[in-house]
């Protein structure tokens, strides 16, 4: 909160870049990518013989062989559609998404990499969901979270330092997401909500020419 009070609130433009912003959020994505990239890699080839031998072991699992069969029923067919309509309409739709793409943005050219380069970053992050979420359900039989797979796994078999970079790495994916979001979310806060109601007030219509400047500012860290 407080990095994003002072980086992120410093003048009063609704369309305001935070390039300072956006290199960070870069970086620890890049964490984020390694971290989650070295945790697949030790539960593919280090816990597992690779991808085969746990895609096998696990279809071999009464309670796990549902999954890996997409039933012919259309609800399933139309829930599958769904997903990713909405996994489409997210990229503009989801307030942090937005500031990135859109606000954010110093140059249309950069769009030209981003069409490719997105898309093989979140074919990268996700490369080792599966089997992870696969180790994960043959190792913990019950009792553990399987959001947190990616961090019990290592935990379980004594690799303190993977376990600690993949801690860092969703420290970095938090953060970083709660950051953008809360800078999107003050200006969208103070110019849709708070600023109509203020301009209304009596006091700031009998003085028009009124600095607001600073009650601006101060609104913005307080939606933050």
């Amino acid at each position: 909160a407080g990095f994003t009070m002072v980086f992120g609130t410093r003048h009063l433009d609704a369309t305001e870049r935070h390039e300072g912003v956006v290199a960070a959020i870069a970086f620890e994505s890049l964490v984020k990518l390694l971290a989650f990239l070295a945790a697949g890699l030790f539960v593919t080839f280090g816990v597992f013989q690779g991808f085969g031998d746990i895609f096998t072991q696990a279809a071999a699992i009464p309670r796990l062989q549902d999954l890996f069969i997409f039933e012919s029923r259309g609800g399933e067919y139309f829930s599958w559609c769904i997903d990713i309509l909405l996994s489409m309409v997210v990229l503009i739709c989801l307030p942090r998404q937005f500031q990135v793409i859109v606000v954010e943005n110093v140059n249309e050219a950069h769009l030209q990499k981003a069409i490719w380069l997105f898309p093989l970053y979140l074919l990268a992050i996700n490369l080792f969901v599966l089997p992870i979420a696969f180790a994960g359900a043959m190792v913990f039989t019950m009792g553990v979270d399987a959001d947190t797979f990616v961090l019990t796994l290592p935990i379980a078999r004594r690799q303190e330092a993977l376990a600690l970079l993949v801690f860092i790495g969703g420290m970095s994916a938090a953060t970083g997401m709660v950051i953008v979001e809360t800078v999107a979310l003050a200006t969208m806060i103070c110019n849709d909500l708070v600023m109509p109601v203020l301009l209304r007030l009596p006091l700031v219509r009998r003085s028009p020419r009124q600095d607001l400047s600073a009650a601006v500012l101060n609104i913005r860290r307080g939606s933050i």
